[in-house]
This record gives C-alpha cells, sequence and structure tokens, in this order.
C-alpha cells in the first residue's frame, strides 16, 4: 500500500504505524530513501524542531511524500536498498557516506563465502580482489541484514571458514555448514558443488528481493517430488519454502521478540517520563547520546559516543573518536574535543539528551561547547558522577542521586554510562594493540583495524 503526502499538508496521524519506506520527493525527484519499523514514528522524527541542518535542508526542498506499507522490517529493508541502488538519492549520498552502508558480499569460488561488509571495494578477511567477489547492497542497518543472513543461513547452510581445515568445523556440527566444503583435501562431488551453489542462489533471490518467486519455484518442485514419491526431498523443499516465507515476513525473529519489546517499550515510556520530570528537558526523548574517554597517562586517548533510541542500544550509530589535539593528560579537554568534533557532524540526528561520564569540571568543558555550537542543545545535557552515582545539570541547582529515581530510570543512566565506557576501552585497548605491534608497510596498515570496527572511527 503506498500513500502520498504533500509536505506541507503532513500529519501523523496520516501515517500508518506499520513497517516500511519512505520515500521524500521535489515534485518527481527523489531526494532521499529510508526504511523504518514503525513509519509513523520515523517519519515523525524529521518534522521536530530540533534536527541536524541536513534534515532541515531536506525538509525545505521536499515538496511530497510517498509512504509505502509492507509486512515486516525485512522486506522493508530489501525494498530499500532496490530503491537508493535504482535512483541513487542526493540526500542518501550526502546524509550517510558510503562506508556506512552495509553490503552483502559473496566470493566467486567454488564453494562460495557470504559476509557482510561496510566497505565494498574490498573482501575483508578473505582477501579477495574486488573481480572475485561481487556485493549486493547498500543497506542501511546492518543490523537487520545480519538478523535476515542469519535466519537464511538456517534454510540454507554456508561456510564462514576463512581457511580449510582438517577437522569437522563447529558450524558444521550445528548444522549452519555443509562441512564438504572447507575440509582440507576431501573429494569435491559435483553434486555437491551444485546443492551448495543453490542455496547461494536462494540467498542472493531473498536479499534482492526475488524471495516470493523463489518460494513458488520450491512449491512446484516439492509437488513433482511428491507425485515422484521423493517424500524426502519433498519434505527438505516444503521446509525451505515456509522459511523463506517466514523470513519474508520476519515471523522467526519477531514471534520470539516482540512481546520483549512490547514490554521494553512500555518501561521506556515510563522512563521517558521520569526523565522528563527529574531533569525539566522537553518531551519527546527519543535518541540519547552517551561520552566517555579512555586513556593511560594522556597515551592512545580515545572518546566514545553510544546511542540509545527509545531506551535501547542503536550500535549502528555509536562512534569512536581518536584524539587528536590534546597532549598529555586533561579528560575536561579531550571531552570538549570530542563533542565539538560530533557537533561538526550535521548529518547525524541530534541528540534528545547528551550523558557525560563525569562530574561538575566535565559538565562545565561541555557546556562551554555547546553555547557556541549548538544553542538548541542548552537543556539536554547531563553529567553522571561514578563515585558517587549522582545526575549533574546546569539548570538544576542540586543533584539527583540515582537511588532516588524509580529503579529502571536509574538502571537507564548506569546503562548508558557503563556502555560507554566499554566501547571507548574497546577502541583505546586495540590501539594499544596496534602500538606494540612492528611496523608495516604503508600498503598493509590499513587491513590492522577490523572492517567491522573502521566505520565506527570518526
Amino acid at each position: 500500500m503506498s500513500i502520498q503526502l504533500e509536505i506541507t499538508d503532513y500529519k501523523s496521524s496520516f501515517v500508518p504505524t506499520s513497517p516500511g519506506v519512505y520515500v521524500f520527493r521535489r515534485h518527481n525527484a527523489i531526494l532521499y530513501i529510508g526504511k523504518a519499523s514503525n513509519l509513523r514514528r520515523r517519519v515523525a522524527s524529521y518534522f521536530r524542531a530540533h534536527t541536524s541542518k541536513k534534515i532541515q535542508q531536506l525538509r525545505s526542498e521536499a515538496t511530497s511524500l510517498e509512504l509505502i506499507s509492507l509486512q515486516s522490517e525485512i522486506e522493508a529493508l530489501l525494498k530499500e536498498a532496490e530503491l537508493i541502488k535504482r535512483h541513487i538519492p542526493k540526500f542518501n549520498v550526502l546524509m550517510r557516506d558510503d562506508k556506512n552502508y552495509a553490503y552483502v558480499a559473496i566470493t566467486s569460488e567454488r564453494f562460495p563465502h557470504i559476509f557482510v561488509t561496510h566497505q565494498p571495494a574490498t573482501a575483508g578477511r578473505f582477501k579477495k580482489n574486488k573481480s572475485d567477489f561481487v556485493s549486493i547492497g547498500p543497506y542501511t542497518s546492518s543490523t537487520s541484514l545480519r538478523i535476515t543472513l542469519k535466519l537464511l543461513r538456517k534454510l540454507f547452510p554456508y561456510c564462514t571458514c576463512s581457511a580449510p581445515h582438517t577437522r569437522t568445523c563447529l558450524n558444521t556440527q550445528i548444522g549452519l555448514c555443509p562441512g564438504y566444503c572447507c575440509i582440507r583435501n576431501r573429494p569435491e562431488h559435483e553434486s555437491s558443488q551444485k546443492e551448495y551453489r543453490a542455496h547461494i542462489d536462494a540467498i542472493i533471490a531473498v536479499l534482492t528481493g526475488r524471495g516470493k518467486r523463489i518460494m513458488t519455484n520450491f512449491k512446484k518442485r516439492m509437488r513433482h517430488y511428491v507425485l515422484t514419491q521423493n517424500f524426502e526431498q519433498a519434505a527438505i523443499l516444503r521446509d525451505q519454502a515456509i522459511g523463506i516465507e517466514d523470513v519474508i515476513a520476519h515471523r522467526l525473529h519477531l514471534t520470539k521478540t516482540s512481546a520483549k519489546k512490547k514490554n521494553k517499550r512500555m518501561i521506556w515510556r515510563t522512563t521517558e517520563k521520569n526523565i522528563i520530570m527529574a531533569l525539566g528537558i522537553p518531551a519527546p526523548i527519543v535518541r540519547v547520546e552517551g561520552y566517555d574517554i579512555s586513556h593511560v597517562s594522556g597515551a592512545n586517548s580515545t572518546g566514545s559516543m553510544v546511542v540509545f533510541t527509545d531506551g535501547l542500544p542503536d550500535r549502528d550509530n555509536y562512534r569512536m573518536f581518536k584524539i587528536k589535539t590534546v597532549k598529555g593528560i586533561s579528560d575536561v579537554d579531550m571531552l570538549k574535543e570530542v563533542i565539538h568534533r560530533r557537533l561538526q557532524h550535521h548529518e547525524w540526528q541530534f541528540p534528545d539528551l547528551m550523558v557525560i561520564d563525569g562530574g561538575k569540571p566535565q559538565l562545565n568543558a561541555v557546556m562551554s561547547v555547546i553555547a557556541v555550537e549548538a544553542h538548541s542543545l542548552d537543556r539536554r545535557v547531563v553529567a553522571l558522577a561514578k563515585r558517587e552515582e549522582e545526575l549533574y545539570s546546569p539548570h538544576l541547582t542540586h543533584t539527583i542521586r540515582l537511588d532516588s529515581l524509580p529503579t529502571e530510570t536509574g538502571f537507564f543512566f548506569q546503562r548508558i554510562r557503563d556502555e560507554s565506557h566499554r566501547f571507548a576501552k574497546k577502541y583505546h585497548h586495540k590501539l594499544r594493540e596496534m602500538s606494540y605491534r612492528p611496523k608495516l608497510p604503508q600498503e598493509e596498515t590499513k587491513s590492522v583495524m577490523p572492517n567491522e570496527v573502521k566505520h565506527l572511527i570518526v
């Protein structure tokens, strides 16, 4: 189902709450394409008063909005990728650098490997040239993409081993790898290769939006096997056809998590109200960012930005900062650098709340940057001092002890603080590990940091 709205006529009540794809247009030209698990809530974020400059620019240029309602988030993921690849909209390029998109890479070996990459020009740990693999995408949500591949791999096992080995791998034992593809010196039978290729083709079909067509083909073949009394093969095809249908509808994942998500959403609504009342900040609170600094005696200093959306970690939007301008030990100055650099990224959605790890000095440092660069965030910053477990706000004359807040609300602030601390230490440890290694030739240094981490570094 598709709905067309003029930007000037937009009302949130006109937008469905189903998963789907939204398209901003300027007359017939497509400006931006995005996906959402809840169209109403996602589209509403573009019409809030406090948004990034690029979202404001998008809204000012757009004349209409198309809403495509779909059955599941996975359908929305695949539809979004198809439309972005076909139209290459202006604001998809401006608002998200290519390295932040996720792609599925499929190698061209006899038994192809499948993996997710943010760098479609390289093949990561498999060390392939670009001509040795194909990529499918782009996908804006690597989390949704990985869930889809996880579901597909249960139906169509494939190999992820980076090198041949002598013993059966664990994935073979749990049914996620065929087993005949990665054993060293094992004879390769033509039937095995054909079966493996059929698995890869089925996965490609689903990822390129042809899942329903291949599902129909499976059902036809299943009927043929029934007529020829090959019931074992018919049962395999039946299960795969049902499985593809479930993946497209996202039922395999949603049936396990929908109840938990609903409960978490209810908890978050209560927590959100408690935060608004305690800190006196404007509603609503959708995006919360947490910041921390990590170093040892000023060496390999790093900063982290973690993001929680509707109370849950949004890891696709986490970012790491390598401190560039501060020498020596000064957490306050490092924090000022991180906040300054974060505010230069107008393509990132602005937060509704910033949680700083530290006390009054850290809060004052951040507010000095906010006062110059982002007045709209003036009432949306709070610092959490670990020793006393107290919140500092620039607009309150008193601190707020976490144990004076409702339990879930206090836990939420602790979780943001702990997650930002964990993430900062993770990058710091990686930099320390790299500094201990012998110097590599220039052409090899690019591969030291894992691909899944590279795109997070600012």
